[in-house]
């Protein structure tokens, strides 16, 4: 159809604005079109993105605007497949089938199990015309988290970092590393990522709220977890004292041993055995949870264990231009390398004396080339 990108990007558009708040769902745009039954004088009747929790689901804001008339014919853009199974509401698939709509068009097949078998082959059947693939390639690098957690059971993973010239994490002479230019690009960051994960150490030396707190994003702060395997976290920590995000933490100990103070509504422990006490296993653990996006924000212990399990889909550095010298800790620390070809600089930005550098990982891209072509 003539105007089928005009109106998925306005769909993909309206995605991204659920993007910080539709957890636990992906966030999905839809858009309605209204036109003449020979495709012409085409408007938008209806439109919606997935809302704060989930739900409602984007075809189903979409539908509530919609005054359908006879006389028109009627199309449906969603940037990705309307889902078919039953959950906490009727789906999307049997609210489209009530409406006068004969065209479903969408960007990504779902690659949820429960859509295995989805009745939206048998509409075609039944006369609705299904197209699939617009603006496909755009959209999979939108969901790529998404589409990590239901093939490799883990989180998209950005790793970001924060050093000096010559490589260190501390300066005895600063507060901050980066400047307030990177650190709000940071707070942005936050709120694009459904959960953000530090080990214990860092709570500990620098008691973080892990939150977003600048103007606009208040309400878009993503879930806390820390690798805590001892839970030895006391009760004066502010991801233990907020209770408005809530906090995961994993551990190695058993319900029981769970101290009183952690016994908290804000706050989930997840238990892996020390002998599956490994990154895959909490990763997927993690993935569980429907956590697609996760930014890793660790010291040097936290992104030697990433890089070292090969698990950085995106490397985010934060480069400040003093020099401190040996006396500072190391920006990573871990045993191993990687080819030289695994992270490619994507971006390069200057902020005032800071450098932002963004690399993307190499095997990264293999995994969204080899999986494109199959929704």
């Amino acid at each position: 159809m003539h105007f089928d990108n005009k109106y998925m990007n306005i769909a993909f558009n309206l995605a991204k604005k659920g993007m910080a708040t539709s957890f636990p769902n992906p966030s999905v745009g839809c858009v309605i079109v209204e036109c003449t039954h020979d495709f012409k004088n085409d408007k938008i009747a209806g439109f919606g993105f997935t809302q704060k929790g989930g739900r409602p689901h984007a075809e189903a804001k979409a539908l509530e605007k919609v005054n359908f008339k006879k006389t028109k014919k009627y199309l449906c853009y969603s940037t990705l497949e309307p889902c078919s199974h039953f959950g906490r509401d009727v789906s999307c698939l049997d609210k489209i089938q009530k409406t006068p709509i004969s065209q479903i068009i969408f960007a990504l097949k779902d690659p949820d199990k429960r859509m295995k078998g989805s009745r939206i082959k048998k509409l075609s059947v039944d006369g609705t015309t299904i197209r699939s693939g617009i603006l496909k390639k755009d959209l999979f690098k939108f969901y790529e988290g998404y589409f990590l957690n239901k093939i490799k059971d883990r989180p998209k993973i950005t790793l970001k970092m924060a050093s000096t010239l010559d490589g260190k994490i501390t300066s005895s002479k600063k507060k901050w590393i980066s400047n307030s230019s990177s650190r709000k690009i940071v707070h942005h960051l936050r709120s694009n990522n459904d959960a953000i994960l530090v080990g214990s150490n860092t709570v500990k030396i620098d008691n973080p709220r892990l939150t977003c707190r600048i103007n606009g994003l208040e309400n878009t702060s993503p879930i806390r977890i820390v690798i805590n395997r001892k839970l030895d976290l006391t009760e004066d920590f502010h991801i233990i004292t907020d209770r408005s995000v809530k906090t995961i933490l994993i551990s190695s100990l058993n319900k029981e041993q769970i101290p009183k103070h952690l016994k908290k509504k804000n706050i989930e422990i997840i238990n892996i055995k020390n002998k599956k006490f490994n990154l895959k296993t909490i990763l997927k653990e993690i993935s569980s949870f429907g956590i697609n996006n996760l930014l890793v924000e660790g010291g040097a212990r936290m992104a030697g264990f990433f890089l070292k399990s090969k698990f950085v889909d995106e490397l985010i550095i934060f480069r400040n231009n003093i020099i401190v010298g040996d006396a500072e800790l190391s920006l990573i620390k871990f045993k191993g390398n990687y080819n030289e070809e695994e992270f490619q600089l994507k971006k390069l930005m200057k902020l005032k004396n800071n450098i932002l550098e963004i690399y993307r990982s190499q095997s990264s891209l293999i995994f969204l080339k080899k999986n494109i072509e199959k929704y």
